[in-house]
């Protein structure tokens, strides 16, 4: 057998499957890498109190980023790909979604700036709190960009902006824990600006490099490429148009306040553990800062799903146009089931290897049983499959429902946390029952939502049988 040769492999790894694997990974990555380091860096006991500062910094960065604009960029791709797909210009969306990405970005910005007297609680040091406005710049930004590239399936570049995203973060910090400078500051500046300022300049740029160079060999590909189905979808598809200004505003909106009611159910736990338990020095400190670096071990899968949602989309948004629901339920369908068995998977793995992982490679400054991870990424499971029905829901305009279920999980996972007894007990079952109540409120609207197979809906949203067979 022959040896693969250089040329090969580069092409393999310029597929877009690959390159977006690659990109997920490094995102969901990412963040646990950076609790592993810090918590190299900062001795036990006295640097427990930094560790959970910065933790907190990692967590409040995800919380706040994605919880307003993943919305911003899950409507993005879906406005973007519902008109390529009934053959309008995409561009008239795209600004518009722009438009009210800046107004999100600032009203943040300016919440967060009023709100810091009230994180400095969790962060600490007024540093971070600075850090943090630093990295909302750029992190915010980031996501409707993502959305246009997702949008029109420029899966290359979209893949980049993670890899780059995750490698201008871990780079310059495990220079300084070669460097061994135990440096709160230098470590929350680099993890604030480095990854999104950067990828958000190669986003809005890579394809305008790449149109010029096409341009200059002559080859210029078709401005908004139309599917095959285009011109079915003009007669079946309702009078409205996608570029409705009023509803796509209001669906955005709902959107953001339930990605923002996600971001809060599965980043409550480090939050809340950081608030309580961020003044001690001492033995609890050092099992607080092991909870949020267990949160952070458990969760990969939910960073990595969170960057799969948006180019799921464009596919099932198209199916969603067209009033293809049985295709819509069986792709959610597949997808839901293969999220939780990998979920399930990586709950056994956390549970037999996980202990050893905490302690040996994230450095933990607490040893934490197997068990306790165990829940923690069942949990993770849960909501990893709550994402594939977020992203079903989303294209086949469900947002109230997908707002309704991550608020009932939210409203859950609090109160578990704050009126139970014991550490690691109250984690464990806030890290389980809140996303479990997520997932099944939308798994109950998908499922009736689908099970009519191919249907047309009424301009007034109701929905009515179509005489078309469903998909097989």
């Amino acid at each position: 057998m022959s040896r693969p040769s250089l040329r090969s492999l580069t092409q393999l790894a310029r597929r877009p499957s690959v390159m977006l694997t690659v990109g997920i990974g490094l995102a969901g990555l990412s963040g646990s890498a950076f609790l592993a380091l810090i918590n190299a860096s900062f001795p036990k006991g006295a640097g427990s109190s930094d560790v959970l500062a910065l933790s907190s910094l990692n967590f409040l960065l995800a919380t706040i980023c994605t919880g307003m604009m993943a919305g911003s960029e899950q409507e993005m791709a879906r406005a973007v790909s519902r008109s390529i797909a009934l053959g309008e210009d995409p561009a008239p969306v795209e600004r518009r979604q722009y438009r009210h990405a800046r107004w999100l970005i600032v009203g943040t910005l300016l919440a967060t700036a009023a709100l810091s007297p009230l994180l400095v609680g969790s962060l600490k040091h007024w540093v971070l709190v600075l850090e943090l406005l630093v990295g909302l710049v750029g992190g915010l930004a980031l996501y409707p960009i993502r959305g246009t590239l997702t949008g029109r399936r420029d899966y290359p570049v979209f893949s980049s902006t993670l890899v780059i995203e995750g490698l201008t973060r871990l780079i310059p910090a495990v220079v300084i824990l070669a460097l061994g400078v135990a440096s709160v500051w230098l470590y929350g500046l680099v993890f604030a600006l480095g990854g999104p300022a950067v990828a958000c300049i190669y986003g809005l740029y890579a394809p305008r490099w790449r149109h010029r160079r096409r341009a200059a060999r002559g080859v210029l590909p078709d401005p908004v490429p139309v599917p095959e189905l285009a011109e079915a979808a003009s007669t079946t598809a309702v009078n409205e148009t996608a570029d409705d200004g009023a509803r796509a505003d209001g669906q955005l909106w709902i959107l953001t306040a339930a990605t923002l009611a996600n971001q809060l159910l599965f980043n409550a736990v480090p939050l809340l553990v950081a608030a309580k338990y961020g003044g001690d020095h001492g033995p609890l400190a050092d099992k607080a800062s092991a909870v949020a670096a267990a949160v952070g071990l458990t969760r990969l899968g939910i960073l990595m799903m969170v960057q799969l949602q948006a180019p799921l989309l464009p596919k099932l948004t198209e199916a969603a146009a067209h009033r293809r629901f049985a295709e819509v339920r069986r792709l959610t369908g597949v997808l839901s089931l293969l999220a939780g068995a990998v979920g399930l998977a990586g709950s056994l793995g956390c549970w037999l290897l996980g202990p050893w992982v905490l302690t040996t490679i994230m450095r933990a400054h607490h040893s934490l049983p197997g068990a306790y991870l165990a829940v923690l990424a069942l949990g993770t499971a849960f909501v990893m499959v709550g994402f594939i029905l977020q992203a079903a829901l989303v294209a086949m305009d469900r947002h109230v429902i997908v707002l309704i279920a991550w608020a009932a999980g939210a409203a859950v996972t609090v109160p578990v946390f704050l009126l139970g007894e014991g550490l690691l007990r109250t984690t464990a079952l806030a890290g389980v029952i809140g996303p479990f109540v997520a997932m099944l409120v939308m798994a109950a609207d998908a499922w009736l939502r689908t099970r009519g197979g191919n249907r047309e809906e009424s301009t007034d949203g109701a929905v009515v049988a179509d005489s078309a067979p469903a998909l097989q």
